[in-house]
């Protein structure tokens, strides 16, 4: 009997992508017609996680799914070193591959860094808004959790991520989904092998926990941009998060008191999983108010 999972991966496709030079296989998904929507995934996990709100959001929209380098069913090179950069290239030509003159990204915890420095780049293409799902887009305000820190040690990381076995991932991912919408086990299986399709070496996770010390890094880049673009955002925050939930709520309240932010006081870290109707809805209501007010660009 084929799972979710079997038919996700099913009707995607693997491509080549150069990246940085180099051809890289890259796991995408494209369904529905309309103006494009791109969904960038977050850690530890795939473009999988979007199979909740992929069918509403494809009903007005060509909405493109694909999993990152090292993630799900995209190239693993051995003993690559991973960089939000070179993911931000990846999905720069993703996106481009489109030959669309605007997109729309949805972006969630290690795509949101992602997506912060794509803001931060000039592009070959609009993007027209971008919606922030939980993410630690502010640095000082991020809490990671004590798996992930301690596989940022060094000669630790790699000997605890060999041990982050589906159960362990079960356990773990289910400590940051909200009372009320409490993580489905099977749906979690799920998840852990979209994650480790075809993982080439064991430890893999901690090499792709690099993004945060680099993201701290480069703060003032990632935090700026965010501050500086034209692009309107919107933000839909679980705030049972313990990771990045109210304090990067408040930080962002408190640096745009008129932000459109979008607070869910029963969905945790991952309120697209863990709620995807009410998500999907809320997304389709920036898209579909974009689409009025291009129009009425239009009209005058």
């Amino acid at each position: 009997m084929t799972d979710r999972l079997e038919t996700w991966h099913g009707s995607g496709t693997t491509t080549r992508v150069p990246v940085r030079g180099t051809p890289r296989g890259v796991f995408t998904r494209v369904t529905g017609t309309g103006s494009p929507l791109v969904l960038l995934h977050g850690f530890p996990a795939s473009s999988f996680e979007w199979a909740g709100v992929e069918p509403p959001l494809a009903r007005r929209h060509t909405v493109v799914a694909f999993d990152f380098l090292g993630f799900g069913a995209s190239d693993k090179p051995r003993g690559h070193r991973y960089s939000v950069f070179e993911q931000a290239d990846l999905a720069q030509r993703v996106i481009g591959s489109l030959g669309a003159a605007g997109v729309t990204l949805v972006a969630y915890d290690y795509g949101a860094i992602v997506a912060t420095e794509l803001l931060a780049r000039e592009l070959p293409f609009a993007v027209r808004r971008c919606v922030f799902l939980n993410a630690g887009l502010y640095a000082d305000q991020y809490r990671p959790r004590l798996a992930q820190r301690a596989m940022l040690v060094p000669g630790v990381g790699p000997l605890l991520a060999r041990a982050f076995t589906e159960p362990v991932f079960v356990r773990s991912w289910s400590r940051i989904f909200s009372p009320e919408h409490p993580l489905d086990p099977d749906l979690a299986r799920l998840h852990h092998r979209a994650l480790h399709a075809g993982d080439p070496e064991p430890g893999l996770a901690a090499r792709l926990l690099d993004y945060i010390p680099e993201r701290a890094a480069h703060r003032d880049r990632l935090e700026r941009a965010l501050a500086d673009t034209a692009v309107p955002l919107s933000f839909l925050w679980g705030m049972r998060d313990p990771v990045s939930g109210p304090l990067v709520a408040r930080e962002i309240r408190r640096r745009d008191p008129g932000a459109d932010l979008v607070e869910y006081p029963d969905l945790g870290h991952c309120p697209h999983v863990e709620d995807p109707a009410r998500v999907a809805a809320d997304i389709l209501a920036r898209t579909d108010r974009d689409g009025q007010e291009t129009a009425a660009g239009v009209a005058k």
